[in-house]
């Protein structure tokens, strides 16, 4: 502590630090890691009164979440500067300052920066959500004290969502006579029209969607379209507490008409961009491996790891089929290449298998049926299988009879602790009109593990120089190490002994299937 300075050792109250940052010119807020916002000044809060404690910072307009150094936001048609100070590891303080004095911000520059802008942040985000919530917050204040879209929805129904001076975003959904309660509100949102329209709101009529709860009614209301590409998206209505309003659809005509448009787009793009995220959401959940089943005297366990991040799943695929009567058809295998288009055929490969057990539980004959299945496809692409068939003996072993098309020899460990391979040759599936499949059989005892793997296991690359493969004798030296581990703990410690190796580096499509006797 010595030599420090008296100052910087002594710790002062958080009200005096608030009441610091509330002196100051400036605006100043600051957020932590995650984006949320601990501490906002006068001015910030004056700025943008969603700004709190506690608030994502990417959720409130102006703010994105993804900027560095230095940002632009409107406020009141005024251009505001933010420039970014990293506090620590964990903290960032954003400094915001209005325009010079002396530039010349005239009304036409300031609706000019508004609306570009506003095409900046309406555009930094595709999430649907998001964009409402921009679309309200950032003609707020700028061009009314309070902004509302109003959207269909299914069954009847409107959606709505609110931004009001002061206030919090808001959102929910009512019945279509929410349309009935402002005039002008109906004609925009069937797109019969295409201009901003004054509007009045109707003596007696529900108007919570857009005031709130006790708020006073709005001294004036414009109606705007929201239309793009001729497709009607719903309708923009804003409120104010004078006359401004009014005197928008004058002065303001076409800084209104380009704010719609540009909302409009902007909730377009999201839209469709949703659309297509549920769509490939559903698409992957089909092709992703299903849950292991419960099965007495038996315990199952995988790891399933594709090589491509962006997606969740590749061309590596497992499967477990069990009976009623405590047998099961299970599978491990690995589609060529990776990918989309890897995991559509792996998808193909496992819903074959499902059906063709139903007429046939022989692997071997199996794997003949599924190499017919795939040679009769479009698809050039060809796979490696191990394919196996289990049931329990009298004595509580577990039989299992495995076959394979030209994939890794599966591996059992002892609960002893010994390792073997379980050597099943073949050619791969999908190739030959006349393959050659190996069978093999082993019984487990109890405590003993049969593990099927992909080849994105031995041949990952690591080590010093990332160029080394992980190989078998690795493989089988991290689940002799895992000797007596339940099979979820073995599957688990394999894969960080593989993740040790890997060090972040990139990988081909993982998986593991364990299956153990209990």
């Amino acid at each position: 502590m010595d030599g420090i300075p008296l100052s910087r050792q002594e710790t002062v109250g958080v009200a005096v630090w608030q009441a610091l940052l509330d002196a100051a010119d400036g605006a100043v807020l600051v957020h932590d890691a995650r984006g949320v916002v601990r501490v906002v000044s006068r001015r910030a809060a004056e700025l943008f009164p969603e700004l709190r404690p506690g608030v994502e910072l990417a959720g409130v307009a102006g703010f994105t979440g993804s900027e560095q150094g230095e940002v632009e936001t409107t406020c009141q048609g005024l251009p505001w500067r933010w420039v970014s100070t990293r506090l620590d590891a964990d903290h960032v303080a954003w400094h915001g300052d209005a325009a010079e004095a002396d530039e010349p911000w005239c009304e036409k520059c300031a609706q000019s920066r508004f609306l570009v802008n506003s095409s900046r942040l309406l555009g930094s985000s595709l999430r649907r959500d998001q964009t409402l919530r921009s679309i309200v917050q950032l003609a707020v204040p700028t061009l009314a004290d309070c902004c509302a879209v109003v959207l269909p929805a299914k069954r009847g129904r409107v959606e709505w969502w609110r931004y009001t001076r002061g206030g919090d975003t808001e959102h929910g959904r009512m019945g279509q006579h929410v349309l009935r309660s402002v005039t002008a509100l109906s004609e925009a949102f069937s797109g019969s029209t295409t201009k901003p329209m004054p509007g009045h709101p109707v003596a007696g009529a529900r108007l919570d969607w857009l005031l709130g709860g006790d708020s006073a009614v709005p001294a004036s209301v414009v109606v705007v379209p929201l239309r793009h590409e001729d497709l009607n998206a719903g309708a923009l209505v804003l409120a104010s507490n004078d006359s401004r309003g009014a005197e928008s659809l004058g002065d303001q005509l076409d800084v209104l008409r380009d704010y719609a448009g540009r909302a409009a787009a902007a909730l377009s793009s999201a839209h469709s961009f949703s659309e297509q995220a549920r769509a490939t959401e559903a698409l992957e959940s089909s092709l992703l491996p299903t849950p292991l089943p419960d099965m007495p005297g038996l315990a199952w366990a995988s790891c399933y790891r594709p090589a491509q991040s962006t997606i969740r799943v590749g061309g590596d695929f497992y499967d477990v089929f069990p009976e009623s009567d405590g047998r099961a058809l299970f599978l491990l295998g690995d589609v060529c290449g990776n990918g989309v288009e890897a995991a559509t055929l792996a998808g193909r490969i496992r819903h074959t298998v499902e059906a063709l057990r139903l007429v046939e539980t022989e692997p071997t004959k199996l794997l003949h049926l599924l190499n017919k299945a795939i040679l009769t496809s479009s698809d050039n692409r060809f796979a490696t299988l191990v394919v196996g068939a289990l049931e329990r003996l009298d004595s509580g072993a577990v039989r299992l009879r495995l076959a394979s098309g030209g994939h890794p020899s599966p591996l059992v460990l002892r609960a002893s602790g010994a390792v073997e391979e379980i050597a099943v040759p073949g050619t791969l599936v999908g190739v030959l009109p006349d393959p050659h499949f190996g069978e093999a059989g082993v019984t487990l005892s109890a405590g003993d593990v049969c593990l099927l793997y992909s080849d994105g296991v031995t041949e990952a690359r690591g080590g010093g120089d990332g160029r080394e493969q992980f190989g078998t004798h690795r493989l089988t030296e991290a689940i002799a190490a895992g000797a007596g581990l339940p099979a979820a703990d073995l599957t688990r410690h394999v894969e960080h002994r593989l993740n040790d190796w890997l060090t972040g580096r990139d990988h081909d499509d993982v998986a593991l299937l364990a299956l153990q006797a209990i």
